[in-house]
């Protein structure tokens, strides 16, 4: 016979009667009480130094980024070295209102080890009336990052502060590939699940010495500012709201999808593009250059043909270069030969790996939208 203790089921006309609870933002729209924040970026891109703000504002309460910060206690499990908490502590002040945890676990804790941690934070709740518990980073204390059963096994116990009326946030780093809003934390989505908000700090693009970052929302909650463009001031000591205004991607990277076409010794298909795409200048995703591609081909910039599948790629060129390319009697034979025996485009660089396609290797290749291999 089982010793867990089930809870007692609420009827949903118990839940009605209650009055709304109010959110008790920490810092509004992106900590509260009870909840859960997971914070992603790049290692050095400036996390931990808005943290640190964080903690700082939270001596006496202000804001930070444009919103309010409430006056409270908070408790830092981090895996870097004393010496540099030091270095921040002197910078930003935290006036006595923080305490850490440095390298708690030689190793990855086990789950007993895991549940020994949180049981001292709880017991610093108590002692110190701690409302704000920030793991930075989450990494070293999961026993895997792309199993959905070891992120719950980390984060499941975690309710034990958030059912104590603690906020949790969750530092985290990103995976080697860009991704969708929400989805960037590196490893299972079992992260976006569990989260009640999932902040991204990621670099505006341009300049890569910019002070600016982006910060990029998803949420349960209305107050949570989807899109936030910030920049640190010379002291490193605030990061203040800069106006994001949209940017006219089309328009700022036309000239280098346009050099390569240019150069083109024959049609491309969109990994044909992104492979020939020059080192000087960041290589964008495959979604914005078939968004680019689709806003040349309907003003008249660039044609394309092919029905996006395995054997029939879409593929794209410049209207001028066609004239050009027909005056090559190489290029007409092997034209002529390839419509005459009904022969698969082959592009300039066919993806490497032997045998079906990954995903991701397909949407390159042909386009997100149209099916794979076998399902063709």
């Amino acid at each position: 016979m089982s010793d867990t203790a089930i809870p007692q089921e609420i009827w949903d006309t118990e839940l009605t009667i209650a009055e709304p609870r109010k959110t008790d933002w920490l810092w509004h729209g992106i900590i509260a009480q009870a909840n859960t924040t997971l914070f992603t970026s790049h290692g050095k891109l400036g996390k931990t130094t808005l943290l640190s703000m964080l903690l700082s504002r939270r001596k006496e309460g202000g804001t930070l980024a444009g919103m309010a910060v409430k006056a409270g206690r908070t408790v830092v499990v981090s895996e870097e070295p004393r010496e540099i908490w030091e270095e921040r502590a002197r910078h930003f002040n935290f006036g006595g209102k923080v305490c850490f945890i440095l390298r708690p676990f030689l190793t990855v804790p086990t789950p007993a080890d895991w549940q020994a941690l949180i049981n001292r934070i709880l017991a610093l709740r108590t002692e110190h009336q701690i409302d704000l518990a920030v793991l930075d980073p989450l990494g070293p204390f999961l026993r895997g990052e792309n199993q959905a059963r070891a992120i719950y096994d980390a984060l499941l116990p975690l309710g034990t502060l958030l059912r104590a009326g603690m906020a949790v946030t969750l530092a985290h780093h990103p995976g080697k590939k860009e991704k969708p809003v929400g989805l960037a934390a590196r490893g299972s989505t079992a992260f976006l699940a569990h989260v009640d908000v999932s902040i991204e700090m990621r670099h505006p693009g341009g300049d890569p010495l910019t002070r600016r970052r982006r910060l990029l929302a998803v949420s349960r909650y209305a107050e949570t500012p989807r899109r936030l463009l910030v920049e640190l001031n010379a002291d490193a000591t605030e990061y203040l709201t800069v106006a994001d205004e949209p940017t006219d991607d089309f328009a700022a990277n036309w000239d280098t999808v346009r050099g390569v076409l240019e150069g083109a010794r024959q049609k491309l298909t969109r990994r044909d593009i992104l492979e020939e795409w020059p080192d000087d200048f960041d290589k964008p995703g495959i979604t914005a250059l078939r968004n680019w591609l689709d806003r040349a081909i309907g003003v008249g910039l660039v044609a394309c043909e092919g029905s996006g599948r395995k054997s029939d790629p879409f593929r794209y060129w410049l209207p001028e270069r066609a004239a050009a390319w027909q005056q090559d009697p190489l290029y007409q034979l092997f034209e002529k030969s390839r419509q005459e025996l009904k022969l698969p485009f082959e592009p300039l660089h066919p993806p490497k790996r032997k045998g079906k396609l990954t995903k991701h290797e397909h949407d390159l290749a042909f386009g997100a939208d149209e099916p794979r291999g076998d399902d063709a």
